[in-house]
């Protein structure tokens, strides 16, 4: 009869404690990403299985455990109120149904069949996912988590349709704020965009040239950048440019609040007088962020709360087969006019 493999077998194999072992196969204590996918590797290798009242025990903290991954998004995390909002308001729900919540952000994803990422999403009973990326390595990650057969929900863009996910009105938004600054008078509007090529992107583009045509103004493709990041820093990098250009610039509308923080920062060091010689807007949502500044940034408020309160609701019903049909929910975009414009 043929030995079973022991979590010794494997921590000598790997070169590692019983412990380490054993974090990395219940997820109960964080361990490098090298080590855990030595560690799974060989485990793997091995046909390791963990005992029935080991797996009994896992299985009983699956039931309880909600997952909540952020995958990249171009803000830093203790810049991102947004983010930190639906956070909050998920983990209060999930409290109030008696579950918990396992955290999870990563900077880049490279591989769509991540082993810790993928441990991960196995690890729980349920999975939501804000800002799935464009790129075909986000398709091909969805679609591994589809295939583990994870309930989950995205907040954000997907390319797929064909799941279950909550989206903010993106068209609308950039529709309302350039039409805002077009009807009072703004001539020479810079629009400080993500990323070129991702889908937000060109929802973005859409509402700005339904606002255009519709006031019989022509679009200028020069007049939309495209950032590398979207930070505070680059939100001034790109407002001296445009100065240092001598660029006549009447109107800004940026991607997010960060970035409008900083294109503010630079034009009031410049002596810009805001909203008189300058507007700026936000598409980014952010309720608290957009407020922390002086003058306070006009931006479009998505309602973070409402967006985690329906992330969550439609996961556990999910969970529990009370929503069986693909079903997406639009959160509708609202232009709050503070002092930028």
């Amino acid at each position: 009869m043929e030995k079973k493999a022991t979590l010794a077998d494997i921590a000598t194999l790997a070169g590692v404690s019983r412990a380490t072992v054993s974090y990395v196969l219940t997820g109960r204590k964080k361990v490098s990403k090298e080590t855990a996918e030595k560690v799974l590797e060989i485990a793997n290798e091995l046909g390791y299985q963990q005992r029935e009242s080991a797996q009994r025990g896992r299985d009983s903290i699956k039931e309880n455990l909600i997952g909540l991954l952020v995958l990249p998004n171009w803000v830093k995390p203790e810049e991102d109120f947004f983010v930190f909002a639906i956070l909050e308001e998920i983990q209060k729900r999930l409290k109030e149904a008696g579950l918990s919540m396992a955290y999870s952000r990563i900077n880049q994803l490279e591989d769509a069949n991540d082993k810790l990422l993928l441990s991960f999403a196995s690890s729980v009973s349920g999975l939501i996912i804000l800002n799935p990326g464009d790129d075909q390595i986000y398709d091909d990650f969805i679609t591994n988590i589809k295939k583990l057969k994870v309930p989950h929900v995205l907040i954000g863009t997907p390319n797929d349709d064909n799941t279950f996910y909550i989206d903010m009105d993106i068209v609308s938004a950039a529709y309302q704020s350039a039409s805002a600054l077009l009807l009072k008078g703004c001539s020479n509007i810079y629009y400080i965009d993500s990323p070129i090529g991702m889908k937000q992107s060109n929802q973005i583009l859409r509402g700005y040239k339904l606002a255009y045509d519709e006031q019989e103004r022509p679009w200028d493709d020069n007049k939309l950048i495209h950032v590398e990041g979207t930070s505070f820093e680059e939100g001034m990098r790109i407002a001296e440019e445009l100065l240092a250009n001598g660029t006549k610039v009447d109107g800004i509308i940026t991607s997010n609040d960060i970035l409008a923080r900083g294109v503010l920062n630079t034009l009031q060091k410049h002596k810009y007088k805001i909203p008189e010689e300058c507007k700026i807007i936000s598409l980014g949502g952010g309720v608290v962020s957009s407020q922390i500044s002086f003058p306070k940034i006009s931006s479009i408020d998505y309602n973070p709360i409402e967006i985690g309160v329906e992330a969550t609701e439609m996961l556990l019903e999910i969970i529990s087969k009370k929503r069986m049909r693909v079903t997406h929910s639009l959160f509708p975009a609202l232009l709050i006019e503070r002092e930028t414009s």
